[in-house]
């Protein structure tokens, strides 16, 4: 896998929406994700937003499997390869942005079909079921020791003529592996929803 950093201008992306469609461009000849739901396995790339200033270009730190190509009104800012290697028992320190949500029945919105109610994913807010869903999301890789909980404001987005809204927090502390076959399934494949605006990259580091 390679991590890179990657700056983007901010006037191509002030639709965070726009984010994922600039960042495909890394990769031509990339199949695009065909993946149903959020827990089968991935193809192209994870990312993380790690500064978006109003006027300054957005930086972004990439996960994927092959190296991303120079491309006109993108700048790569640097690569490395890396090939995770956890083991049974040992302790890495984590960070993860994600999209806690739960999938409920909402039976006031009309379905295409005509049904009168409709599954929908609303998010979590409330710090409390945030770790468990963490705890819920980490089982079988491994359990977290301790955990800091940092909320972010919400991102608002527009695709075509209907606006949305992500609620993200991060996640950082120490995981103790247990599995590390399904650590590094999670590594390559991301945590939960909004994949799409920047969530899901689950980073580690070995401590001391």
């Amino acid at each position: 896998m390679f991590l890179s950093r990657v700056e983007i201008p901010w006037d191509a992306v002030r639709n965070p929406y726009e984010i994922h469609r600039q960042l495909w461009r890394l990769f031509p000849g990339e199949d695009k994700e065909p993946r149903k739901n959020a827990e089968e396995g991935r193809q192209g790339f994870l990312f993380r937003v790690e500064n978006n200033q109003p006027g300054r270009p957005l930086r972004l730190l990439i996960q994927s499997r092959r190296a991303p190509e120079p491309t006109a009104g993108l700048t790569i800012v640097g690569t490395r390869e890396f090939q995770p290697q956890p083991a049974h028992g040992q302790r890495l320190a984590f960070l993860l942005t994600s999209n806690p949500v739960k999938t409920i029945i909402d039976a006031q919105r009309e379905t295409k079909s005509g049904k009168s109610s409709e599954k929908c994913r609303v998010p979590l807010i409330h710090e409390s079921e945030q770790r468990e869903w963490l705890k819920r999301k980490l089982i079988g890789a491994g359990e977290f020791e301790g955990v800091n909980v940092v909320p972010h404001a919400p991102v608002f987005f527009r695709k075509g003529n209907r606006g949305g809204k992500i609620v993200m927090v991060t996640f950082e502390g120490v995981l103790r592996v247990n599995e590390p076959g399904t650590l590094i399934a999670y590594l390559e494949n991301g945590i939960g929803p909004a994949k799409a605006f920047g969530c899901g990259l689950l980073l580690v580091r070995r401590l001391g």
